[in-house]
């Protein structure tokens, strides 16, 4: 029996060779889509990089000879104590150089002087302001007391140039309050007739050194002087009166009469009669003897 072998051909399928060469043509364009991608973001990269560099990049030669001598003499005039910049822009432009980096040495060592003077001159600025606290606070508590008996008005012209200095302590505020207080009170109190206010004063200085103080004694007999228009203001003192017959006692000034009440410890005349200028300033006193 003859063998008899069988061949197979495989007859391609159109449909399927179609499919072949669009798989191929979908890749491709897939490939060039990502290529071009990747090509456009490294030109935005590129430009990127080129813009920060623009903005960023170092100064030139020139820019930065320029900036070292502006750094200096800016420096300089801190260290000298002749710049016009309150202290808080003169530590701004003093950080400015150091950011600027501008690494020259004569730059370096003025920056640490500049520091070094700024320290300084708040230390000096608040050693002042310090000093100016303890002279308000004795200030202060000297009106208090009011030992040299001034008026209201002299307290408070002195008082409104402590407020003047806003010195921003919580003490002297509170001293400055209570000074006040003092001052209205002593201007809502009704003022005495002259007549009674000289013989008040008479009988101070007495019992003044009767007691064994004589400051306070000189302090009224000083307060007491601002009533006259002069410290040699005649006095004249009553001796003897009968009808139309007046006898005195040997003239004398108020200055005079005021530190013999002092010596003798004692007032032993009052006040009878008052003459007074257009200021109301006392220039004649009668006394008579009680």
């Amino acid at each position: 029996m003859q063998d008899v072998r069988y061949v197979t051909f495989r007859i391609p399928d159109p449909a399927s060779k179609k499919q072949t060469h669009m798989t191929k043509a979908m890749n491709k364009l897939k490939m060039i889509r990502w290529s071009s991608v990747i090509v456009m973001i490294a030109i935005i990269a590129m430009g990127l990089g080129t813009e920060s560099c623009k903005s960023t990049g170092k100064m030139s030669k020139k820019e930065r000879k320029a900036q070292i001598e502006i750094a200096k003499k800016q420096l300089q005039s801190i260290v000298d104590g002749t710049s016009t910049l309150s202290l808080a822009q003169q530590e701004k432009q003093v950080n400015d150089i150091i950011s600027k980096k501008l690494n020259d040495p004569t730059v370096n060592d003025l920056i640490i002087q500049a520091q070094q003077a700024i320290k300084k001159a708040y230390a000096d600025k608040e050693k002042v302001h310090q000093q100016k606290i303890d002279s308000a606070r004795a200030q202060l508590l000297d009106m208090l007391l009011n030992q040299d008996g001034k008026s209201s008005a002299e307290l408070q012209k002195q008082l409104d140039v402590i407020k003047s200095q806003n010195l921003g302590d919580t003490e002297i505020n509170d001293l400055v309050y209570k000074v006040q207080n003092k001052i209205d009170g002593m201007n809502s109190k009704p003022s005495l007739p002259i007549k009674t206010q000289i013989d008040n004063a008479f009988q101070g200085i007495a019992d003044a050194a009767k007691a064994g103080n004589p400051a306070e004694a000189d302090n009224l007999i000083k307060n007491t002087l601002q009533y006259f228009t002069d410290p040699d203001a005649p006095v004249l003192i009553i001796i003897y009166r009968q009808g139309n017959t007046v006898d005195y006692d040997k003239p004398t000034t108020i200055q005079r009469y005021l530190n013999f009440c002092k010596d003798q410890k004692k007032n032993a005349n009052a006040v009878d009669a008052i003459q007074q200028d257009a200021s109301g300033k006392i220039k004649e006193l009668d006394l008579i003897k009680k």
